[in-house]
């Protein structure tokens, strides 16, 4: 073989290597999202205050925030809506936003926020201080959130569990139940 059709080869093997892992890290994002829809819920059913949290009506509005992909966004907050319809006796309304200021929550404010894809590091920090400063709950499967401020996310070692930011916690006012901590992991 030729010293380009060698080339080409490995060009080709490289890409096919690339395209693959780029899809196995898609798959990993796919499942730490869906697995933290599941968590998200348990998160908000921990949280004391939950029922001071309503919107008209008695129900808690849940907002699923996307940056590009409504689709996956509208698929997460249709699962978060299946597992059961009301929480804690409270029913549900779940929306999605791609406005990642969330100006349009400033008089309605959610019961809890699901980052449903990860945005770029300013827009996290505005969303991390939306709620601290409207005492929601923000949540976020993506690896490396909670570390950068985000509440509640997921935490993956031999199994999957709660990840609390204890600081975003307590800037944000919020107090969850005692069991929660039992299983969760929390970030100093």
């Amino acid at each position: 073989m030729s010293f380009r059709r060698t080339r080409i080869a490995l060009a080709a093997l490289v890409l096919s290597m690339l395209a693959t892992a780029r899809i196995a890290a898609e798959d990993v994002q796919e499942l730490r999202a869906n697995a933290g829809v599941r968590f998200f819920r348990s998160l908000l059913a921990a949280d004391v205050d939950l029922t001071k949290k309503t919107v008209p009506q008695d129900q808690l509005l849940i907002v699923f925030v996307f940056v590009d992909d409504a689709r996956h966004a509208t698929d997460l907050a249709a699962r978060f809506s299946e597992q059961n319809k009301d929480l804690r006796g409270l029913g549900v309304i779940t929306e999605t936003t791609r406005d990642l200021t969330l100006a349009n929550y400033a008089q309605r404010v959610p019961a809890g926020i699901f980052i449903a894809q990860p945005p770029n590091r300013k827009a996290l920090a505005s969303i991390i201080k939306y709620g601290i400063d409207h005492h929601v709950i923000v949540y976020s499967p993506y690896e490396g959130h909670v570390e950068s401020g985000v509440l509640g996310g997921l935490f993956v070692d031999a199994q999957m569990r709660p990840f609390v930011n204890g600081a975003t916690l307590s800037a944000s006012q919020i107090t969850l139940k005692d069991f929660f901590f039992k299983v969760a992991k929390v970030y100093p």
